[in-house]
Parts: structure tokens; sequence; C-alpha cells
């Protein structure tokens, strides 16, 4: 029954009312305070005693192994307890049953606690279950959805004939209201469920009522509290215009993109009708943005040491919006044994564009790998669009201009006297370009699908009065496809050329290389391919690299097997005849940010210079 708004309350005369809800309640006196037990526990010894547990009759209901989880009995039969203890856990157990047999649609069950005393000290404490018939919807009604939207109850989580189950009752209302804030409705409300089960079979009828208000569209943003940032740049962040229909699930992303800001501490963006309707009656939507401020600055540290690297200690400072709106200033010194280095960017997020950012760097490093050392000075500037776990996007892209300055020397000695190890000056420019395109259905964790990726550099370079022009140009691919459950099998390739110019005329810093973690696991960083005179990489103009993967998880751990491969020419494009190849294992934990990895290789046709295995941690997967 319903009562229009404004309409009195009437209630029926005393004498029509169930007499039970008239009758006077039971004197306090006449309560009994012990707890309430089917065991009789007067043989039970009153310092304790060990007991058993069994559960007879759940078979057919598929709940035993929840019961026993949650079960006050299981987790002390192993201690010994009172006869009250005993009692206690015998109750409470009975209900826990009850309640597990009524949420799974055993609504006619019963439960018996009997006990058994075989020897003084000890018993035997069994449950019986007779679980009955277990009752199945007749009939569903969706009060709340009008006549005219059939569709809206389409795909609902409750059908005629399934069993009566309260978690399917949540969820199926849950995923009704966020299918109404998804089809238009901002307002929908889910209102009272109403479960009436039939007294002469096992069935039931279940009737949600509720609102789903009137229709909306988007209307404009407005930012309370906390401020970053203005409107119009949330009208960039945001991936929904004024006069769009209403859907909940651009709200959602729209507020995991301000977090993905880092500018605020917590936001919340809650719908509010603006009284304005449009000419199709539709409401018209204000999002109201409430955030709180973030910490603005971020102190980071880390101190290492690698078989490949040596000492590593690096430091590094941010300032989240030191320049409105998202301008993003970050310093960074390393100190270690290769590397010594300085580096400032300003980066500008969602640079009139969601998820486009513009980019200012300048870089100071002394570098001291194998293959070269070198100190150099860059500054740069690009912009590009990539991929987020918030969206991961098939099209991604960046463009850069590089202006710097070198001074290097090479390491490899191609014969007894080498100008290429001699101190060099080098000044260039450059403007590298990448494209990639992505359908793989993951970020950071791939089981399906493929990535491609193009590199395009060219590059001008200036020593002393010689100016050399050249190209460096990489492509590169990954697949991934499942084999068997929770197994996937991984591939990648990359290939890279450099066209326009003679080896020892490119700097030993623009040079290629391979072997290392990113690479060739198992090798030295900058080892595989052509060494010179005296064992040290020279570099080359030719790149091969391939890996093969086979993952497994199983729950929130995984192993890998893995082998890679590889090989770098002298002369242009990649080249097979001297491929080196590396082999491991690996273990995967997964976490809600990516796997975290821990890898072991070793060099399968290793010289005396590669170690005899190599380890890397990281996040994510390898490829």
């Amino acid at each position: 029954w319903r009562i229009a708004p404004g309409e009195p309350i009437v209630l029926p005369p005393v004498e029509q009312m169930d007499p039970a809800l008239m009758a006077p309640l039971p004197a306090l006196a006449t309560f009994d305070p012990a707890p309430r037990t089917d065991i009789d526990f007067a043989a039970v010894a009153s310092e304790g005693i060990r007991y058993s547990v069994k559960v007879e009759g759940m078979e057919p209901t598929g709940l035993e192994s929840s019961f026993r989880r949650l079960s006050a009995l299981h987790r002390g039969q192993n201690r010994p307890a009172t006869a009250a203890q005993i009692a206690s856990r015998a109750n409470s157990d009975k209900l826990l049953m009850e309640r597990l047999l009524f949420s799974e649609g055993w609504y006619g069950a019963t439960v018996a606690v009997q006990s058994d005393f075989e020897k003084e000290g000890e018993a035997a404490i069994r449950l019986i279950v007779v679980p009955g018939e277990r009752y199945s919807w007749r009939e569903i009604v969706l009060d709340l959805i009008p006549d005219n939207r059939p569709d809206l109850a389409q795909g609902f989580g409750l059908q005629v004939g399934d069993p009566i189950r309260a978690i399917e009752v949540e969820e199926a209302e849950g995923a009704l209201l966020f299918k109404l804030n998804s089809s238009g409705y901002p307002f929908a409300e889910i209102g009272v469920r109403d479960v009436v089960l039939d007294a002469d079979k096992p069935t039931g009828t279940y009737l949600l009522t509720g609102d789903i208000g009137p229709q909306g569209v988007f209307g404009d943003i407005k930012l309370t509290g906390y401020r970053p940032f203005d409107e119009a740049h949330a009208r960039v962040i945001a991936r929904f215009r004024p006069g769009q229909p209403y859907d909940a699930r651009l709200v959602d992303d729209f507020r995991r993109a301000l977090i993905a800001t880092q500018q605020f501490g917590g936001v919340t963006v809650t719908p509010v009708d603006s009284g304005v309707r449009d000419e199709q009656g539709r409401a018209v939507t204000e999002m109201q943005v409430q955030g709180n401020r973030g910490p603005q600055r971020l102190l980071t540290g880390q101190i290492g040491y690698a078989t490949e690297e040596g000492f590593r200690l690096e430091g590094s400072w941010r300032h989240r919006n030191l320049i409105e709106p998202e301008g993003m200033l970050t310093t960074r010194a390393v100190l270690g044994t290769e590397e010594q280095r300085a580096t400032a960017e300003l980066s500008f997020s969602n640079f009139r564009q969601r998820d486009r950012t513009l980019d200012f760097s300048a870089d100071l490093a002394n570098l001291d790998p194998a293959a070269y050392s070198a100190q150099q000075f860059t500054l740069g500037v690009g912009i590009g669009r990539a991929s987020t776990p918030i969206w991961q996007k098939r099209w991604t892209w960046n463009a850069a201009f590089d202006l710097g300055v070198s001074r290097e020397r090479g390491k490899g000695l191609t014969f007894i006297y080498d100008p290429d190890t001699q101190r060099r000056d080098f000044l260039f420019a450059s403007l590298p370009v990448w494209v990639g395109y992505d359908r793989s259905n993951d970020l950071l964790d791939p089981t399906s699908g493929y990535r491609l990726r193009v590199d395009m550099n060219p590059e001008v370079s200036r020593e002393g009065g010689n100016v050399e022009t050249y190209g460096r140009m990489f492509l590169e691919g990954s697949a991934y496809q499942g084999v068997a459950k929770s197994t996937v099998l991984a591939g990648r390739a990359r290939v890279g050329a450099i066209v326009g110019a003679d080896l020892l005329k490119i700097a030993p810093t623009r040079r290629l290389y391979a072997g290392g973690g990113g690479s060739v696991r198992g090798y030295d960083y900058q080892s595989v391919g052509s060494l010179g005179v005296n064992g040290l990489p020279v570099g080359g103009r030719g790149l091969f690299e391939s890996s093969v993967e086979v993952r497994h998880r199983f729950g929130d751990f995984g192993v890998v097997g893995f082998v890679d491969a590889g090989s770098v020419n002298k002369d242009i494009g990649p080249s097979f005849s001297d491929v080196r190849f590396g082999a491991g294992v690996g273990a995967r934990y997964f976490t809600s940010f990516g796997p975290i990895r821990i890898d072991v290789a070793r060099a399968v046709n290793r010289s005396k210079l590669d170690p005899p295995f190599a380890l890397y941690i990281s996040i994510g997967q390898s490829f």
C-alpha cells in the first residue's frame, strides 16, 4: 500500500490489529540469564576438556567449507575448554549455520547439536543439518522501472527459477543502480526491497521499489574547497561536455583523473540538479567537485648496488604544482660508480588536452659505462600522448627536440691505435619521434593482444669542422597469448639501424648496444655485440633483440621461464650471425599497481667477461 504526499495516515482500529502486537511484554523477573544450549554438559569436568567437531548433512548445500572457516568450535577444538565455553561456541555455530543456509536459500533447514562423551576429558560435538528444499524465485518485480523503459530492466541479476541468494540480491541491486546512473539517470534511488516466501512451496517473490528520477545531461563543473586549477582546466580533464547525456562511468573516470593529477589529498564528484531543464525536459546536472589539498612537495631517495652498474645513490625533489595548472618541477641527482647526473624537468600534464604532456628538461651527466666515458649537457622540449592506468590508449606518440654538447671517448679498441678512444667534442641536435599502437588488454600485465612501436630519430652531429647527418630507427613489437589456464606465452622482437654515417664518425653515446636487464638478460650492460681487441664494447649500427617468456600465475604469485637473444652489428641493420642467448627463471608478486618482478638469468654462450648469473628486480613485466 502507498500514501500520497500530504495524505493523512489512518491506522486500523485496535480490535483489527494482530493480538500478538498488542500483548503485554513478559515480566523481566521471568527472564532466564543462563545460556541456551541443546547440549547436556553435566558430566563435563570443570577444568575443561578437548573436543572434536563433526558436521553432518551439509554436502548438498556446498557450504561446509564456508562454515569451517568461520566456526568458533573449529577455531578452538585443539585447546581444552570449559562447559560454558563449548556451550557458547555450539550456540554461536548453530546460529552461524542457520544464517549461512538462509543466505543461500535453504529457508526450511533445521540444525541440531549433539554431544557424545567417549571417555573422561574428551567429547565429540556433532552438528546435524537437514537442509530441506532450496527456495527459488517465482516472480521478480522491479516497481521502480517505468513501463516505457523496459530496457533498463534487461540483464537484471535475479531471474525466475534461480536460487534465492542474499549476495546475488545485493549485487543485482548495486548493478541496477549503476546501470541507471550510466543510462542517463543521475538521481536514481533504490528503495525498499520486499521478499515474500510462499507458505505452500519453496518459492518466493521479489519486489524492489524506488525512484529513477528525471533523465539528466551534463552541465558545468564547479570546484569547491581546494582549487589547484580553475574550471577551464577541469573541463580539459573531463571526458564529457555540457549537454551530453549523463553517464556515471564518465563521472568515475573524471574523479580518478583528478586523483591522478596528484593535486588532491581526496576528492569527490557529486551530481547536483541545477533546476534547469533542456528542450527535452532533461535535468541539467552540475558536477560539483569537492577536494582537499594534497601534499605538494615530495622528497625521495634510494641507494643500491648492482653487479652491472656498481654503487648508486639517487635523490629527487618534486613540486607538483609549481606553475598552475599542473606545472610539476622535478629535480634529480645521481651519484654512482658509472653515473653522476643532475637533471631538472618542468612537465605540464593535461596540456590543453587530456593525457597530453608538455616537457622541458635540462640534463648534466658524467657517464662511465663499459663502452664509453662521456660528459654531456642536454636541453630538450617534447610533447606527447601516453597511456595511463586509468585510460589505456590504442595510439600513443611523442615528438621532441634535443640540443646538446658532449665530450666523450670510446673504450673499445678496434685496432692498436684507435682515434675513437681519444677525447672528442660533439655538438648535436635531434628530433626524436615515436608512435605506438597498443591492442593488449593491460598496461602492466598483458595476457592477450599485441603492441607495436616505431622510433625515428634524425640527428645532426658536429665534431670540429665535420658535420654528420644520420638517422636512428627502431621497430619493436610484442604479443601475448593465453595457452592454458593462468598461463601466458609472451614474445618480443626489436630491430634497429643507424643510416647515413660510418660507425666511427658517430659519437659512442649515439651508437647501438645490447645486453642487460632491458635487453638480453644474463649479460653485462652493453656487452652483447662487437668487442674491441681489449674486450670492451665498440657499439654498432645494427641491432637485434628478442625474448620469449612463459608466464604462469597462481593467486597473487607467479613464475616465469624465459629465453632472450640479441646481437649488435657494425654494419647497417640487424645481424643474425653472432646471436647471443640468455636464459633464466623469475618470480612475480601481483599487487594492485602491477606485478613486482624478480628475474635470475645466465648467459648461455657466455665469455669469461660475462657474470655467472645476473639478478633483476623491477615493477611490471619485462615487456
